[in-house]
């Protein structure tokens, strides 16, 4: 089963574009979670049993694992089989020569099975087109981003670079159906311009909750089936995760 056609059912399963992003920094874990791998482990656990009815996807952040060495690593792999059948996207964002994004591919789908990753889209078609050629699986291209230093590249140029990558990701989605976007929820007043732009890609949109990205402005922004909203701190790290994801899931409602 394609991508597109798994998260979509899921979708109307939950009736959400909530995608909850497992970043488990071991510093940030609460009272009762070892501040270790193994406690990473349990932390993710407990947050997938509270919240998987409501949510439509996963996000895992690599860093938070990778930070953590072969243990890390491990609960990573861990962490994926127990999400089981819900879509999981790996937020990596690679980016490299042609031989080693194949490399990269192969260890996001066939060894870690992943059905999306996020990738950069700096070095061209060189570091894409090899993710693309898992046909059943999802690429999501940084396109605009929320923090402070997107300024730095990603708004210059006439066209801007955003706009660039935006054509380029349509582009690609014409030729293989499996190409989308990442557009931060803080600079939600650009979605409606990017998905013009890219008229058929998927939207990844974190940003929302602890980094300040408003749910009204992207919800109006752009058909709710072509989104998925990541919210990853503000419903981990809460008091009460089950509440917040709930909270969450009527805000972001197909």
């Amino acid at each position: 089963m394609k991508f597109t056609e798994k998260i979509r059912n899921r979708m109307r399963l939950v009736g959400n574009v909530l995608t909850i992003g497992l970043d488990s920094d071991v510093e940030k874990l609460p009272k009762g979670f070892s501040k270790d791998a193994q406690g990473v482990y349990e932390f993710n656990r407990s947050i997938i049993e509270k919240t998987k009815d409501m949510t439509c996807a996963y996000k895992i952040n690599s860093a938070f694992y990778e930070a953590l060495g072969s243990e890390g690593m491990n609960t990573l792999l861990k962490t994926r089989d127990l999400i089981g059948d819900i879509p999981v996207i790996y937020d990596a964002k690679r980016g490299d020569i042609e031989s080693t994004a194949g490399a990269y591919a192969k260890a996001a789908f066939d060894f870690f099975n992943f059905d999306a990753i996020t990738l950069s889209p700096y070095m061209g078609e060189d570091a894409i087109d090899p993710f693309l050629a898992y046909e059943d699986r999802y690429v999501f291209v940084v396109c605009l981003s929320s923090n402070k230093s997107a300024v730095d590249f990603e708004y210059h140029g006439t066209p801007p670079l955003y706009a660039k990558v935006a054509e380029f990701v349509d582009d690609k989605n014409k030729k293989y159906g499996n190409c989308g976007l990442v557009v931060g929820a803080t600079v939600a007043e650009k979605l409606s311009e990017i998905s013009q732009i890219s008229k058929e890609s998927l939207i990844l949109i974190p940003g929302i909750g602890t980094q300040g990205g408003d749910v009204e402005i992207v919800m109006n922004s752009i058909a709710h089936d072509r989104i998925l909203v990541n919210i990853s701190r503000a419903v981990i790290f809460s008091e009460d995760p089950s509440k917040s994801a709930y909270e969450y899931s009527k805000m972001l409602a197909l």
